[in-house]
């Protein structure tokens, strides 16, 4: 074996594990007993899991909190400010930036990240040129797939359509929108519809931004849900943020979200983000601003979690740990069974692997030696305290290793 890992948890059963690899791929997974290895770790009793993945991302406008202070917290206020910005972004700033995030990243224990790049007549194709070379520069150390985001519309910016056709060809790996940019309804299906003509054209998947308001007026995700079904793109498809349905009746939640179960759609939620952002013009009570976690959970909807932004306009916080927006998504979506949390350990993991379409994830022979080893016992521990990773470790070699040393100088200091 190249790498034996050594008294180890397994993410899923708790139980002891040894773990060996060779040439990048998990060769054997066993209690105990497997051959030395040329490099040996003792996970001292961590858990060994698959590394975590952010679905939903914006590389490009990472860390822009100073150029561009959102003083009214607003979405609309924030996409105003970030068009002003994106007018001087250089290809060398975007790739600084990114690389900060990524880094943050990867030190956290993600290895998949999928990224929604602007593609509008404002900002051309110059963000996803940005967001490429990235991708290039990191593509030893995290994958990244690129959606091609067109934020100011198709129906009100019809030349964003050619930008679109011409960004899937030029290296964009999934098809995206935002229907409820659009003036109504009407103009949301033909938004979407349009999506669905480029993505048959490339084979491409489709992941949009769906109703991101407070207005219940909107409720394009039940068109998507249709046109996924119309087109045969069962869990092809993503939908996120979903923000509406909070506002949304109860007969309509429900007939929506049967739809998303026969068409197989996608969700997921950007809680950290949007409970900062909706709700802006409530008085008290204050709407929570995110979709309807536990309902879509119970109906056996695939939901899983995306940390959307850092510190920037949109959202001024955050730290690229998924862990940490997983524990966000719990409190927001009152998840407190232990169900419920095994659930929201799962989102920024196997859920979201279902989102990618990722074909080999997880700990079984023959795998990709993609893993993270967790300083925790269970599902509540990690989430409860974002504990160190010990190692991160992708196809086999290690790339971080993170121990947090603690001295207690007092009798009172704890037997754990």
């Amino acid at each position: 074996m190249d790498l034996v890992i050594r008294n180890a948890r397994l993410d899923t059963t708790g139980d002891p594990v040894e773990i060996g690899i060779m040439d990048g791929l998990i060769a054997a997974v066993a209690p105990q007993g497997l051959p030395a290895g040329v490099q040996e770790i003792d996970a001292a009793g961590c858990m060994a899991s698959p590394a975590l993945i952010n679905p939903h991302f914006h590389l490009e406008n990472a860390l822009l909190y100073s150029r561009g202070i959102n003083q009214s917290g607003t979405l609309r206020e924030a996409i105003r400010l970030y068009a002003g910005i994106k007018r001087e972004m250089t290809q060398e700033d975007i790739v600084s930036r990114a690389g900060h995030a990524l880094r943050l990243a990867i030190r956290s224990g993600t290895l998949w990240l999928r990224n929604h790049v602007d593609i509008d007549p404002v900002g051309g194709l110059r963000l996803l040129e940005g967001i490429a070379a990235a991708r290039r520069r990191f593509a030893d150390l995290i994958d990244i797939q690129i959606v091609a985001f067109p934020q100011l519309g198709l129906r009100r910016n019809p030349e964003a359509v050619d930008l679109m056709w011409e960004a899937m060809g030029k290296g964009a790996d999934v098809v995206g929108g935002m229907p409820h940019g659009e003036a109504d309804m009407d103009d949301a299906a033909r938004h979407i519809e349009i999506a669905f003509e480029i993505a048959r054209a490339f084979d491409a998947d489709i992941d949009m931004h769906v109703d991101e308001t407070d207005d219940p007026y909107w409720h394009t995700l039940e068109l998507l849900a249709d046109q996924t079904i119309q087109n045969g793109w069962q869990g092809r498809v993503t939908a996120g943020h979903c923000c509406a349905m909070a506002a949304w009746d109860d007969a309509l939640a429900e007939r929506v979200i049967e739809k998303l179960v026969r068409s197989d759609l996608h969700i997921i939620t950007n809680a950290p983000v949007n409970l900062l952002l909706q709700g802006r013009g409530d008085r008290q009570p204050v709407r929570r601003g995110i979709t309807r976690v536990r309902q879509l959970l119970e109906a056996g909807v695939n939901v899983a979690c995306g940390q959307d932004d850092l510190q920037n306009m949109f959202y001024p916080y955050g730290n690229m740990d998924m862990l940490e927006v997983a524990m966000i998504v719990g409190h927001a979506a009152h998840l407190s069974s232990r169900t419920e949390i095994q659930a929201a350990f799962d989102m920024p993991r196997y859920r979201a692997a279902r989102v990618l379409r990722l074909e080999h994830y997880g700990i079984q022979p023959g795998v990709p030696a993609n893993l993270v080893l967790l300083d925790a016992v269970n599902p509540l521990d990690a989430l409860s305290r974002h504990p160190d990773r010990r190692c991160v470790i992708r196809q086999g070699k290690v790339l971080v290793e993170t121990l947090t040393q603690v001295t207690w100088y007092s009798e009172a200091s704890p037997t754990r």
